[in-house]
C-alpha cells in the first residue's frame, strides 16, 4: 500500500474536486463542442429577438437579479461552507463573492427601474454582471485557468454581438442592404429567393447588389421561410436574418481561437489574441449586418484552419473540407479567392516534400478541383453565358459622387498621415456632413475597424473621449502586432512558427493588404476604404500580439524589461477591450 503525505493527499483531492465540478464540466463541453454551443445560443436568441418585436421582455428581466443571487451567490456560499473550515481566507472569499452577488442583484433591480424598455440594455448589463461574477468565482475557487478565461471572453463577446443585433435593425448602419419592402439591395435579393424559389432569370446588373453569388441570400431566404411557416411575422423574420449573421460572427471567434492554437499560441498569449478578436468592434457590426460579408469571412477562416490541419495530417477528408470552405465561400462572395494563394503554397510544399506518394496527392488535388471549382465559379459563368456579365463584374459609382476621391494625388493618399485626420477619429464622409472625405486607406482601415462609417461623435455625442481611447489603443496594438510579425518572420531560431507557417501567414497578409490597396485605388471612393474588405488582417494582427506576449513570458529571470513589456501589452489589450465595451454600450443606449 502506498502512503502519501497529508498535504499531497489534500492537493490530489482538491484537484479531483476541481475536475469533477459542474463549472469544469461546462467549460469542457463548450471547448469540446463550440459550434454546437454557439448554435444553441443563437437559436435561444431568436426567442429574444422575436419577442422584442412584439413587446418588452421586462417581466423576464425583473427576475434575473434574483436568479443571479440565487444561482451564483448562494451556491458559492454553500461551497465554502461545505469545506468545514473556519480559516480567515475561506471566510474572506465567501464574504467577497456573496457581497458581489448581492451587489449585482441590487444593481440589476435599480437598472430595471431606471430603464424599463431596452432589452439590449438588460442583455448588456446582465452579461457584464454575470461575467464578472463568474470570473470572481473562478478566481476564488482556483479555477481561473487560461481555458476558462477564454470561455468567459467568448461568452462576453457573444453578449456584445447579441446586444448590437438587438439595438440595430436591418435599416440601421448597414452596407447596401435596403429593406424587405424593396426589390433591390441585399434585402431585396433575399426577398427574391423567399418569394420565387429560383435563380434570377434576368441580367443581374439591372438590380442593385444582385450580382453577388447567392449562397448567403438563399440561406437567409430559407431561414425566413422556416420562421413564417412557424407563424412568425414576415418583417420579424426579416429582422431575424441577423441571427444568422450573429452565428457567423460568433463562429469567427471560435475559428480564430482554433487557428491560434494550430499556430502554437497558448497561455496568456492566447488569451490576449482571443480578447482582441472577441472585442474588436468590426465583429459586433458584422453580427448586425445582413449582407454577405461575415459569412464569407467565416468561410475564409474555416479554409485557413482546415489548411493548417491538412498541413499536419494531409488526409482526404481535410482537403475536401478545404474545397468546400473555399467553394462555398466564393459562392457567398467572390473575394474569398484571396485565401487561395496561401492554400496553394501549402499544397505545393506538401506535394514536393512527399514526391514518393505523388499519386495520393494528385488524387486529392483532382478531387479538390472537381468540388471547389464548380461551387466557386458556377454563378459567374452562368451570368457570363446567359447575359454577358463579366466574370469579375463589380458596379462602380459615378465620379460625380460626393464620395469620389480619385482627383487626389496618389502620393497624398498613400503617405499623408497629417494630424488633421485625427481631429475626429470617426470615418469622414462629406455625404454625412464631414468637412472632408477620408482619403488615406490605412487611416480609414483603422477608423472603420473601430467605428465603421456612421459611429462618430456627430451621431453619438456621448462616446466622446472613449472613442479616442478605443481608436488609439487599436492603432498601438496594430503597430505592435505588425512589428511582432516582422520580428517573428526574421527570427530564425526558437521561433514558434516554422518556415512553411511563416510563408503561409505572410501570403495571407500580403494578398489581403495588397488587394485592399488595389481596390481602394481602382474604385477611388470613401466607401471602398473599409475594413470589411480586409478583415483577416485583424486575425493576423491579434495572433502576432499573442505571440509577442508568449515570447515575453519566456525566460524572464533577470530580464525585467520583458516583464514590463508584457505588463504593458496586458494593459493595452485591457484598455482596448474595456473601451470597446464602453463605446458600444453607449451607442446601444443612445
Amino acid at each position: 500500500m502506498e502512503f502519501k503525505p497529508n498535504h499531497l493527499a489534500q492537493d490530489e483531492h482538491s484537484l479531483v474536486q476541481r475536475e469533477n465540478h459542474p463549472c469544469s464540466g461546462f467549460i469542457k463541453f463548450v471547448t469540446s463542442h463550440p459550434y454546437i454551443a454557439v448554435a444553441i445560443l443563437c437559436l435561444a436568441s431568436t426567442v429574444i429577438t422575436t419577442s422584442t418585436s412584439f413587446g418588452s421582455l421586462l417581466p423576464i428581466f425583473a427576475i434575473v437579479p434574483m436568479l443571479i443571487v440565487l444561482f451564483a451567490g448562494v451556491p458559492v456560499g454553500i461551497y465554502f461552507s461545505s469545506k468545514n473550515t473556519t480559516d480567515d481566507d475561506s471566510r474572506k472569499k465567501m464574504a467577497l463573492f456573496m457581497s458581489v452577488a448581492s451587489f449585482a442583484g441590487a444593481i440589476g433591480l435599480f437598472l430595471i427601474i431606471l430603464m424599463k424598455g431596452s432589452t439590449a440594455f438588460h442583455i448588456l448589463n446582465y452579461g457584464l454582471l454575470v461575467s464578472a461574477l463568474v470570473l470572481i468565482y473562478l478566481a476564488c475557487t482556483d479555477r481561473l485557468t487560461d481555458k476558462a478565461f477564454v470561455v468567459v471572453i467568448f461568452a462576453l463577446g457573444f453578449v456584445l454581438r447579441l446586444a448590437y443585433v438587438l439595438y440595430t435593425d436591418i435599416s440601421v448602419r448597414q452596407h447596401d442592404v435596403g429593406n424587405f419592402d424593396m426589390e433591390i439591395g441585399h434585402c431585396g435579393y433575399i426577398r427574391y429567393f423567399y418569394e420565387n424559389f429560383n435563380l434570377p432569370d434576368f441580367d443581374v446588373r439591372n438590380y442593385w447588389q444582385f450580382y453577388h453569388p447567392p449562397f448567403h441570400h438563399i440561406i437567409a431566404a430559407l431561414w425566413m421561410r422556416l420562421q413564417t411557416f412557424l407563424g412568425i411575422d414576415y418583417y420579424a423574420a426579416g429582422e431575424n436574418v441577423q441571427i444568422l449573421t450573429l452565428f457567423y460572427s460568433s463562429i469567427c471567434m471560435v475559428l480564430s481561437y482554433k487557428i491560434f492554437r494550430q499556430l502554437g499560441l497558448k497561455g496568456r498569449g492566447l488569451v490576449c489574441a482571443v480578447a482582441i478578436v472577441a472585442f474588436c468592434p468590426t465583429f459586433y457590426i458584422m453580427a448586425g449586418s445582413v449582407n454577405n460579408d461575415i459569412l464569407s469571412i467565416a468561410f475564409m477562416l474555416a479554409a485557413v484552419l482546415n489548411t493548417l490541419y491538412w498541413y499536419k495530417n494531409p488526409t482526404f477528408p481535410r482537403i475536401m473540407a478545404i474545397s468546400l470552405c473555399v467553394g462555398l465561400g466564393m459562392m457567398t462572395k467572390l473575394s474569398v479567392w484571396m485565401v487561395a494563394p496561401a492554400i496553394a503554397f501549402v499544397f505545393l510544399y506538401v506535394f514536393f516534400k512527399n514526391l514518393k506518394d505523388f499519386k495520393k496527392y494528385l488524387v486529392q488535388f483532382l478531387c479538390f478541383g472537381v468540388v471547389c471549382a464548380p461551387l466557386a465559379l458556377w454563378w459567374q459563368v452562368r451570368n457570363l453565358l446567359k447575359f454577358g456579365v463579366p466574370l469579375t463584374y463589380v458596379p462602380a459609382l459615378s465620379i460625380t459622387s460626393d464620395q469620389y476621391i480619385g482627383n487626389l494625388p496618389y502620393a497624398k493618399r498613400l503617405f499623408d498621415f497629417g494630424l488633421n485626420q485625427y481631429a475626429n477619429v470617426g470615418d469622414q464622409f462629406v455625404t454625412y456632413g464631414a468637412s472632408y472625405n477620408e482619403y488615406n486607406p490605412l487611416v480609414a482601415l483603422f477608423k472603420t475597424s473601430m467605428f465603421d462609417e456612421l459611429i462618430n461623435t456627430n451621431n453619438y455625442p456621448k462616446i466622446a473621449g472613449f472613442n479616442i481611447i478605443l481608436f488609439w489603443s487599436a492603432v498601438i496594438i496594430g503597430i505592435f502586432g505588425f512589428a511582432a510579425m516582422i520580428y517573428a518572420f526574421c527570427k530564425k531560431k526558437n521561433s514558434a512558427l516554422n518556415n512553411v507557417q511563416k510563408i503561409f501567414v505572410a501570403l495571407i497578409y500580403v494578398v489581403f493588404f495588397a488587394s485592399y490597396y488595389v481596390f481602394c485605388f481602382q474604385f477611388p471612393f470613401v466607401c471602398t476604404e473599409n475594413i470589411r474588405y480586409a478583415v483577416p488582417l485583424i486575425i493576423i494582427g491579434a495572433f502576432f500580439v499573442g505571440l509577442a506576449v508568449q515570447y515575453l513570458g519566456k525566460n524572464t529571470n533577470g530580464k525585467t524589461y520583458k516583464s514590463i513589456a508584457r505588463g504593458a501589452v496586458y494593459t493595452l489589450v485591457s484598455i482596448f477591450s474595456v473601451s470597446s465595451i464602453l463605446v458600444y454600450y453607449i451607442v446601444g443606449m443612445s
